[in-house]
């Protein structure tokens, strides 16, 4: 009988895997940051697979955050 820690890691494994797939690209071309529409590089994907956005636009929203 699986316990709350089994459902949990269950789950989080399927938003992962849910968010990695909606990050990949469809059809040609790399996948876009949601912000500003450029394509997010492939290093950063490879390193960040479930990224929407780039490095420019992500530190933006972070400085913001910071204020």
């Amino acid at each position: 009988m699986p316990d709350d820690m089994d459902r949990a890691t269950a789950l989080t494994e399927a938003l992962t895997a849910d968010a990695i797939q909606a990050a990949r690209p469809r059809g040609e071309g790399s996948p876009t940051c949601v912000v500003c529409g450029e394509d997010i590089p492939a290093r950063r994907r490879e390193t960040m697979p479930t990224a929407r956005h780039c490095v420019r636009c992500l530190e933006a929203m972070e400085k913001a955050r910071a204020r």
